[in-house]
């Protein structure tokens, strides 16, 4: 099966999925990574996939042709293009191929760094 409800597995072919399941074994896979601290929708919360129900915030699955869309958080320590490139390609194998786009949309700055809050 091909087009937009077919992903390949890691190991072989390609099964038929749903995009509203591939939504969400992209947005497991992706908050999977030790250096994603979370997704993000964007700025007016864009990039999203509406389930039943829900919207999925951070993942968007693109029809023909166009790519997955994804906002992250990343951790403070986080080497920023090498977690995007993992994340493109593990992305992509999920999707069968298709195109990814990330945007970081801000570090997470661990409490210990950050300290107390300033009394007013």
């Amino acid at each position: 099966m091909t087009g937009p409800d077919a992903m390949a597995r890691p190991t072989g072919g390609p099964v038929a999925v749903d995009s509203d399941a591939l939504a969400e074994l992209v947005a497991a896979a992706v908050t999977a990574h030790p250096a994603v601290a979370g997704l993000d929708g964007g700025v007016f919360g864009s990039v999203a996939t509406y389930l039943p129900g829900r919207r999925l915030v951070g993942v968007r699955i693109g029809r023909d042709g166009e790519p997955v869309e994804l906002g992250v958080v990343l951790h403070l320590d986080a080497r920023i293009p090498d977690v995007v490139r993992a994340l493109r390609r593990e992305v992509s194998a999920l999707c069968g191929g298709a195109a990814v786009d990330i945007t970081v949309a801000d570090l997470a700055i661990p409490a210990a760094l950050v300290g107390p809050p300033a009394s007013a």
